[in-house]
């Protein structure tokens, strides 16, 4: 008997757990990386933009490229038109429980960093080139945080041979 090709979505959709963390660790260090090392690196003169610039293509690359997959993946688990049974539903709902919490734990750890910091050394100035590196990850990881989520804590699907065995 010859096996089929899987599709593209169906390829996607049988992404194992192991894979889709990975995927998810991928997607959240591509762009941080790529602003520490512009920070500590380009900006210091320790290595010229012209070497830079292949390296920041292919972390910016790395954290796209792991928004849609993941993006792909959590859609059909996702969407709110969708039928889903109750345990995709409570899946979903954990997602999203857990993405507010982070949420709410980053902005708060931010708000206290900003105010330790204006009560040492006075007044912050907040320049458009020091906010946009902020205004990207906001832009790139809120809309994904809850899909994220739901990647890294859905189970593997029961294969048939261990729903047969047990």
């Amino acid at each position: 008997m010859m096996a089929t090709q899987l599709s593209f979505p169906e390829r996607i959709a049988s992404i194992p757990r192991r894979t889709r963390r990975l995927l998810v660790l991928e997607t959240f260090l591509g762009y941080p990386l790529l602003v520490a090392g512009h920070t500590l690196l380009v900006m210091t003169d320790r290595v010229p933009v012209t070497l830079w610039a292949p390296v920041a293509i292919a972390l910016m690359a790395l954290s796209l490229i792991g928004v849609a997959i993941v993006y792909s993946w959590a859609k059909p688990r996702a969407d709110s038109s969708a039928r889903l049974d109750e345990r995709q539903r409570a899946m979903l709902d954990r997602a999203h429980v857990i993405g507010y919490g982070v949420l709410g734990t980053v902005i708060t750890l931010l708000s206290g960093a900003l105010a330790l910091v204006a009560s040492f050394d006075g007044p912050i100035l907040v320049t458009m080139e020091g906010l946009t590196p902020f205004l990207i990850a906001l832009g790139l990881y809120l809309p994904i945080l809850p899909s994220a989520i739901l990647a890294w804590i859905e189970p593997d699907p029961a294969t048939d041979d261990v729903v047969a065995g047990s």
